[in-house]
């Protein structure tokens, strides 16, 4: 499902052959958020704020790799062949639908609401699954397949909210068209949405362009620490109290480190 890869500014690494593998992934993510109209040297160099000359020699390398393909004159480079497979391989090893369809199932049938399983993806999230509860009102309020720039909706902000400050800062920016689309919301209202959510670790809306609904989200982390998912439950705002959101921030953190608990351990590993 991946569309897009991520912006991540370069972080602190060690000296010699590991700065190179670090500004070269640095590159790679970069030229991936240009992907669909390719990305120019000087566009990559001033996205990273690295030396002209350095980007170039990165991309060359590459592309004579298959990471990246190229076209034109200037030429413009675009995620390459072997990208493509390694996601592929990459894909058959991380199936998150799959394995965080459990958790999913006992969060609807504890809470009774809505659970939506929101995966990231570069500068945006998927709706990758979701399960109702025993709730009479039902509140589908994002379709499995959506698409929505980080910080539109709970799950998304959620995942938003949980990246390093400069690369929820890129995603922002990135999306600042698509952003102002929705009702109400603009890049100064989403980073104080962001900044909330850091300051009490909890996700919590209304659900934009859905009266009468409300919504709680938490990030679904790696063993290492990075954020590629949430888990949201949307709801009737009445049904939102402030002590039943207490009760369902403890559901949803409690099954969302279920999962990274579950994520590369040999058990999991073994059942793919």
């Amino acid at each position: 499902m991946q569309k897009k890869s991520d912006l991540i500014a370069p972080s602190p690494i060690a000296p010699g052959g590991a700065q190179s593998i670090g500004r070269a992934v640095t590159v790679l993510r970069a030229v991936a958020t240009m992907n669909h109209d390719g990305a120019s040297v000087s566009e990559v160099a001033s996205a990273l704020k690295l030396d002209r000359t350095t980007t170039h020699r990165i991309l060359k390398a590459l592309a004579a790799h298959r990471m990246l393909g190229h076209t034109g004159q200037p030429r413009r480079y675009y995620l390459g062949a072997l990208t493509y497979q390694l996601g592929l391989v990459a894909g058959e090893r991380l199936d998150l639908r799959k394995l965080c369809a459990p958790a999913m199932a006992r969060i609807a049938a504890e809470t009774g609401d809505t659970v939506f399983l929101m995966v990231r993806e570069g500068q945006e999230s998927v709706c990758a699954d979701r399960k109702s509860g025993d709730f009479p009102v039902k509140t589908f309020v994002v379709e499995v397949g959506t698409r929505r720039p980080l910080g539109i909706g709970a799950g998304s902000l959620a995942i938003l909210a949980a990246l390093p400050a400069d690369e929820a800062e890129a995603s922002i920016i990135g999306n600042a068209d698509r952003i102002r689309a929705y009702k109400g919301m603009n890049e100064e209202v989403l980073r104080k949405m962001v900044l909330k959510t850091r300051v009490t670790h909890e996700a919590s809306m209304d659900v934009i362009d859905v009266e009468g609904v409300h919504a709680v989200a938490v990030p679904i982390r790696e063993p290492g620490g990075m954020v590629i998912a949430a888990f949201s439950i949307a709801a009737i705002s009445p049904r939102m109290t402030h002590k039943r959101r207490r009760k369902l921030f403890e559901v949803l953190r409690r099954e969302a480190a279920h999962v990274t608990a579950h994520l590369g351990s040999e058990a999991w590993m073994a059942q793919l």
